[in-house]
């Protein structure tokens, strides 16, 4: 056959078509109808619902089902309840409430949660679950019974929050402390001569509490052999008739932890080297030496004491509390950097250059100023870190009692006190603690007799505690004084003395501390 070649034109026009003749062939495909798959032979029939059928039957089966889980959630919750599981009654019966379940069960579910919560001595969520009761017409039958507890809640809480109406505590340290059977006998006669109240100073060294217990002797004492000590200790204390007190310094608690921990030491600026060198008490802006505090203090609590006080025997001094954790928070709040080598020179003075009257340079002022604003800034954040341990333990322990000490010159010399111990009296005493502590500074290099120290002792602590302290705080029996006492000589003394009360120039309601420590 004859081939005639084309010409351009001519297959240009064939590619045309065809791609026309392809984009009509692929239209058609897309509009082509989706055939529906085959049904498999053996399927049911499908079954017609009437109108309204398929809305009431779904609905009824949803809400039987709804309030069985109600009823399953409240009979658990009740066993636990009734096999004094109350936090997990507690959780529980917070999530049936969370359900919104009928009014019986609503009524029910808030009396059970609110005698939970008191029995855990969440005084907070009781009050919450009885209002609820007490202010709603629909909360019958249990509307005048939870009027009821709201009250006697009130009384219990009015009555933690005020401090014992007498106080006559006398202080131990730890070693000092006799077995069990000598500890009866002697807090027998400390009860007959009119004591309330003992407290155990813990120090803030380990000890060997071996005595009365039958650990190893080889290993260190740990927190669970201290707190058999302590609950062994407060159980007959209380049998006698005592309150159980215990004395911590949380500078020195560290030495109780399971381990050294060289990271949580405190850091103390050497003037002459220019270096900081690790000291035996621990770093309060540490982080993780705040938290073990919080641990260390709520297993303390643990054992049924009736206080702690938070002692000062190691104070903030001026060159310590430079760590890094301690700068680093002071620079982050005031955007201002803090080197030691400058603020702590040679010669530096900072009470003596604010008394001055000669002219100073203005680089001394400008360390001075930075001066001033670390050691306010050191002695508020000591502060805030207290009180936020106390209202940790608050939330675990409503009843307990949780009173800080203040240094006299606190009272006496706040700027001295801001310098050189790193403590505000006048700020803490406007916190949240339930009493203060004033121990006056007791010299036990004095070569004075017994009679002139407590002599002098006495008249600093009155005139700190009257002058400064008492017309801040509401109540006299918010503040305790502490008075060195006489080596073998009984508290009460006999009646053809003619000595004076220790408390004779302070006002009805003043505690005051025996110091067995101080001569011993």
């Amino acid at each position: 056959m004859l081939m005639v070649p084309l010409s351009f034109p001519n297959v240009f026009r064939l590619a045309v078509l065809c791609l026309l003749g392809m984009a009509i062939l692929a239209g058609c495909g897309r509009t082509r109808p989706t055939q529906a798959p085959r049904v498999p032979e053996g399927l049911p029939p499908t079954v017609e619902v009437r109108p309204g059928q398929g809305e009431l039957l779904p609905q009824s089966v949803q809400l039987q089902s709804i309030r069985r889980i109600h009823d399953r959630l409240f009979l658990e919750a009740r066993q636990s309840f009734q096999e004094n599981d109350f936090p997990q009654a507690i959780r529980g019966l917070t999530r049936l409430l969370g359900l919104n379940p009928q009014a019986k069960l609503k009524r029910e579910g808030h009396w059970l949660l609110g005698q939970s919560y008191e029995q855990v001595k969440d005084w907070d969520g009781a009050k919450k679950e009885y209002q609820v009761l007490a202010s709603s017409p629909s909360g019958k039958p249990y509307q005048s019974d939870s009027s009821q507890r709201l009250k006697e809640i009130q009384a219990i809480l009015e009555q933690m929050e005020s401090p014992p109406l007498t106080t006559q505590a006398i202080r131990f340290a730890l070693h000092q402390l006799p077995a069990a059977e000598g500890f009866d006998q002697g807090i027998k006669k400390m009860r007959q001569d009119g004591a309330t109240t003992l407290l155990i100073d813990l120090g803030c060294e380990r000890i060997d509490l071996n005595h009365v217990s039958a650990s190893n002797a080889q290993s260190p004492p740990g927190i669970r052999q201290l707190q058999a000590l302590l609950r062994d200790y407060a159980m007959r204390s209380h049998q006698a008739g005592l309150l159980l007190y215990i004395g911590v310094n949380l500078r020195c608690l560290g030495n109780w932890a399971p381990s050294e921990h060289e990271a949580w030491r405190d850091r103390t600026y050497q003037v002459n080297s220019g270096l900081l060198k690790a000291g035996q008490q621990f770093d309060l802006f540490h982080p993780a030496y705040q938290e073990f505090l919080a641990r260390m203090l709520s297993r303390l609590c643990k054992v049924e004491i009736d206080g702690v006080i938070l002692l000062n025997d190691h104070p903030l001094g001026l060159f310590d509390g430079v760590t890094r954790v301690g700068v680093k928070r002071f620079e982050k709040q005031f955007s201002q950097a803090f080197a030691p080598s400058r603020v702590f020179y040679q010669g530096f003075d900072p009470l003596g250059n604010s008394n001055a009257t000669q002219e100073i340079s203005p680089t001394t002022k400008s360390k001075n100023s930075l001066f001033w604003r670390w050691a306010g800034w050191k002695a508020r954040e000591r502060l805030s870190i207290l009180e936020a341990l106390v209202d940790r333990l608050r939330l675990q322990f409503p009843s307990i009692q949780l009173g800080l000490e203040l240094h006299p010159h606190g009272l006496t010399d706040p700027v001295g006190a801001l310098v050189t111990y790193a403590e505000d009296s006048m700020d803490a005493a406007g916190r949240s603690f339930s009493f203060f502590f004033v121990r006056p500074e007791i010299d036990r290099r004095s070569t004075f007799t017994e009679q002139s120290v407590v002599a002098k002792l006495r008249r600093i602590s009155t005139k700190a505690v009257l002058d400064r302290l008492l017309p801040v705080v509401d109540d006299p029996r918010r503040v305790w004084v502490s008075m060195p006492a006489k080596s073998g000589q009984r508290l009460r003394p006999k009646k053809a003395s003619v000595e004076a009360s220790p408390l004779q120039d302070f006002p009805s309601g003043i505690g005051v501390v025996h110091d067995l420590r101080a001569f011993s």
